[in-house]
């Protein structure tokens, strides 16, 4: 009898634990995701009304800034050539 009463208890306290207000972090979660599509997206209208129609091509002006800015991003060669230092400090020493 004890013993029932005692899961009772104990399932009521986890059905209430379970049954609390989500934190302001919760309430707002994937909202950000969200926002960065809207963000991102060139053209707000085709988020509710998407087109059918394969995409053909793309603004000239547009493609040569973002290969200029992809290409700006790339280290140098004489960069890349440098020798790689590395100081090991510490370690296992043989009879530790």
């Amino acid at each position: 009898m004890t013993i029932k009463i005692i899961a009772a208890l104990a399932a009521v306290g986890f059905l209430a634990a379970c049954a609390e207000t989500p934190t302001a972090t919760e309430a707002d979660f994937g909202m950000s995701a969200g926002s960065l599509v809207t963000a991102q997206t060139a053209d707000p209208i085709t988020l509710s009304s998407p087109s059918v129609a394969p995409v053909t091509g793309v603004d000239p002006d547009y493609a040569n800034s973002v290969v200029g800015e992809m290409r700006k991003g790339f280290s140098k060669s004489t960069e890349v050539k440098k020798p790689i230092e590395m100081y090991l400090l510490g370690g296992q020493q043989a009879g530790d």
